[in-house]
């Protein structure tokens, strides 16, 4: 049988049961998850008796991280390799925390702003999506979480559209072992190793390596989504085309496509997560711009602003453009150069949040916070409200 029928069938199977699979498959076991007592899990999760913690160093090492890279740590839980990552991939770089626990997340936020770390972003999933754009991520790092997948096709098939062709998938995970393993481990993991390659196999991974005599109780396994296939070069366009601006004149041009796949639709919800300022300083705000950007695609699909609803969140380095003119003009020396954008934003909808928390460590009256911004208790309480009232994030730095 050749490989390309053999890769058919696969697909087949996996798509059948990707519709199939309506049940978790492993009711409950993120009941903890609910409401988790992070200090408590901390304990379990960053101490010396967990295998993966001793050896986290040389887990990480074996990653081979580069600065720029972006990472996926899903089932970030408290955020121990979260952190590491970050530093590896350095502040150019970027790190997901993913995970369906909302304390989870606070608590890595907090603790890696605390650390200096401002590349993390934070990801409330859904049990069966990690929830990220498609082609965004270098490497998914699964640690200890795989048998907690409730439904792994699913989130199998979300995680192999987040990796960019030629990214990495690494799984660790407790080996599971009849006659061998404790009983904890028999009770509470799914399924064993065998069964585990051939689901991501299954959904479009190539198995790539696997680390032995590194873990004792985990086994660690590397897979691959394969590069598409090269190419042609790409043609220069018959004649010059033209960029427009229907929604937000001036910014965010675009150019209209009638016959494109996957114009925007009505009824989108899209958080926007703001945390840089560009490298232009009297230039407006990159992440308003893809705001902008979105609502003229809209606009050139046929779409009225009201048929879509947009929330851009500023924190980090992108917390002074919620200042007023006057008060960012006293902190930069600078006319304020996102003013009339936020402006003409406002007009045709959208809500500007920025973090409480971001203003008040860095010494800003929030007092003199421009009036189309609003005050969010924090950027990751307002980020992780909207995903679960079913807005799609974006990460807009």
């Amino acid at each position: 049988m050749t490989r390309p029928l053999i890769g058919f069938l696969l697909f087949a199977l996996f798509s059948w049961a990707l519709f199939a699979q309506e049940k978790s498959v492993k009711p409950g076991i993120n009941d903890p998850f609910k409401n988790p007592d992070v200090k408590d899990f901390q304990g379990k999760f960053e101490g010396e008796s967990r295998e993966v913690f001793a050896k986290r160093d040389k887990l990480v090492g074996l990653c081979k991280l580069k600065p720029g890279m972006v990472v996926a740590d899903v089932g970030a839980g408290t955020g121990l390799f979260t952190r590491l990552f970050a530093k590896e991939v350095g502040a150019g770089g970027q790190v997901y925390a993913v995970d369906i626990a909302a304390k989870f997340l606070e608590h890595i936020q907090k603790t890696s702003r605390e650390a200096g770390l401002r590349n993390v972003t934070p990801v409330l999933c859904n049990p069966d999506s990690v929830d990220l754009p498609a082609d965004s991520v270098d490497l998914a790092f699964v640690c200890d979480t795989y048998h907690h997948f409730e439904f792994p096709e699913r989130t199998l098939l979300s995680l192999h559209r987040a990796i960019k062709p030629g990214g990495k998938l690494v799984v660790v995970d407790f080996a599971r072992i009849p006659g061998k393993s404790s009983d904890w481990v028999l009770n509470h993991v799914r399924a064993g190793q065998e069964v585990v390659e051939k689901e991501i196999i299954a959904a479009g991974f190539d198995r790539s390596e696997e680390v032995k005599d590194l873990l004792k109780e985990n086994y660690l396994v590397v897979f691959t989504k394969p590069t598409k296939a090269d190419a042609p070069p790409a043609k220069a366009p018959a004649k010059e085309t033209k960029s427009v601006t229907p929604l937000v004149p001036g910014y965010g041009a675009v150019v209209p496509l009638p016959t494109a796949a996957e114009p925007p639709t009505k009824g989108s919800k899209v958080v926007f997560d703001v945390t840089a300022t560009g490298k232009e300083p009297d230039k407006p705000l990159p992440g308003l711009e893809r705001a902008a950007l979105l609502l003229n695609l809209a606009g050139a699909a046929g779409l009225k602003p009201t048929d879509l609803e947009i929330v851009v969140v500023l924190h980090g380095d992108a917390t002074s453009t919620a200042l007023d003119d006057a008060a960012y003009k006293e902190l930069t020396g600078r006319p304020h150069p996102s003013a009339d954008l936020l402006k003409k934003l406002k007009e045709v909808g959208v809500k500007v949040l920025v973090c409480g928390q971001s203003l008040a460590r860095k010494g800003y009256d929030s007092g003199r916070v421009r009036g189309d911004v609003s005050v969010a208790a924090s950027a990751v309480s307002a980020v992780v409200n909207l995903q679960t009232r079913g807005f799609a994030y974006v990460p807009a730095h």
